[in-house]
């Protein structure tokens, strides 16, 4: 039997079982699982951590026979990224399961401190995967970590593959999973024919994507995130921030109107092209990841689709356009890339990425999603809800847009960038800010509690 593993520096400490591979209960469905051209452009990881602040003796085991039961509806994350003979990446289910770790903690779950904010550190003692596997046909589809407190908590920390699903997805499965836990029928039962999003024949391609873009690095940025650790941080918007966003937005070239996650995203973007230090010729690129559920009217996609249903819609201007002109450029943007999103749009993009395979880079780009609308409250494994939610990692290029708090209406935007670039204000990382002027003069600084108007600098 594997020795269980101990993972002890910084203030929290974590002994870990050995993995165990959970399997569906009863039979499943085998043979290849057809993913879309838009699950094999993700081949990536997303994590997840849940922490709660009661549980029972039995956690660990009650977690892992609600799990053998919900695989049999969620079949696939319990077989392994394969090749079709048609050499397209596909799932094959196989007599697999998914991979679960039990662990316990030397200290209370307060040791924490704020999960939003992802820390490598904390995220590789609670969130488990295996550094000897680096081949994507060797990664499980599923791991998840249910980790005892001293306290009495409990954190249940995921890795889910992408190319399997998206956001969305990955909280149905969650709230299915506890809900099964509580011995409740699950809500919504995931549909699995993903042939609506099959290519066409032959290729209907009628849109430019500029979120494929290949942009150059007139900036040098490529050197500063090799050369610099990152430093993540949550920035606090409040109802009233969003209004005064929205409000700045709209008094500037005729805007009328704008929302909440309209004006928050031009208001990043160009804070962080300014912190990159990007010269005014660079192109910057903004992506927004987009969920079509909605979107589609000829065929509509069935509630509980279970796979990728987002796409991403891209910004592209240089990085002086976007400090020097006012955020309603920014905001003029973003509006019209948004409200692009339709169905034959979206069926044009599946055709573009199957004929194209293009790569997506991360050079001068931001990429953001948001999970202010994800039932993450919903995840109740028999405890209560969780206490506070995060993502275990980010990628450098994206920031997230996450709920304020229960009840209330206010967006933390999580982001990371270069230590300098995050200090670029010249303040200690305690008040670590970007700042931009708009046109009136009037500072906009973020910090990482508040966003505020500050005096005219004239």
């Amino acid at each position: 039997m594997e020795a269980s593993t101990i993972m002890n520096s910084g203030p929290v400490t974590v002994t870990k079982s050995p993995p165990i591979l959970v399997q569906p209960e009863s039979a499943t469905p085998d043979g290849f699982y057809f993913l879309s051209s838009l699950d094999q452009a993700i081949p990536i990881t997303m994590q997840a951590i849940y922490c709660y602040e009661r549980s029972g003796d039995d956690v660990g085991d009650m977690l892992k026979k609600a799990l053998a039961k919900v695989l049999v509806h969620y079949y696939p994350l319990a077989g392994k990224l394969a090749t079709t003979p048609e050499d397209k990446l596909a799932v094959a289910c196989t007599k697999g399961g998914a991979t679960l770790v039990e662990a316990i903690a030397t200290c209370g779950i307060d040791a924490l401190g704020d999960v939003r904010v992802p820390d490598p550190d904390i995220s590789r003692k609670l969130v488990y995967t295996d550094p000897s596997m680096t081949d994507l046909f060797e990664v499980p589809l599923l791991t998840a970590q249910v980790t005892k407190f001293q306290c009495g908590g409990f954190t249940l920390g995921i890795a889910m593959s992408h190319c399997v699903t998206d956001g969305a997805g990955a909280m149905a499965f969650i709230n299915s999973w506890a809900q099964t836990a509580r011995g409740v029928p699950i809500t919504i039962v995931p549909f699995h024919d993903r042939s609506i999003l099959k290519p066409r024949v032959p290729p209907q391609i009628k849109y430019p994507y500029e979120d494929f873009v290949v942009i150059s690095d007139v900036s040098d940025m490529a050197t500063l995130f090799e050369r610099q650790p990152m430093t993540y941080q949550a920035f606090h918007f409040d109802s009233d921030k969003l209004a005064a966003l929205k409000r700045m937005a709209m008094s500037e070239d005729g805007l009328t109107s704008c929302t909440s996650f309209t004006a928050l995203a031009a208001h990043v973007w160009r804070a962080r092209s300014q912190a990159l230090n990007m010269k005014p010729h660079q192109l910057t690129k903004l992506r927004i990841m987009a969920d079509f559920r909605s979107k589609f009217e000829t065929t509509a996609l069935p509630e509980g689709y279970f796979g990728n249903a987002v796409t991403t819609v891209g910004c592209l201007c240089t990085a002086g356009d976007l400090a020097e002109k006012p955020i309603s450029f920014a905001v003029e943007q973003i509006k019209n890339a948004v409200e692009s999103v339709t169905e034959d749009y979206v069926l044009s993009r599946i055709d573009y990425e199957d004929v194209y395979k293009p790569q997506l880079t991360s050079v001068g780009t931001l990429v953001i999603s948001s999970w202010t609308r994800l039932a993450f409250g919903a995840a109740n494994f028999g405890w209560g809800g969780p206490a506070q939610f995060g993502s275990g990692s980010l990628v450098e290029e994206l920031g997230l847009f996450m709920p304020e708090g229960e009840g209330k209406k206010g967006i933390v935007v999580v982001l990371g960038l270069p230590t300098s670039a995050m200090n670029s204000s010249g303040r200690s990382s305690k008040v670590a800010s970007t700042k931009i002027l708009c046109r009136s003069s009037c500072l906009f600084h973020i910090t990482t509690s508040t966003v505020g108007l500050i005096t005219c600098t004239n």
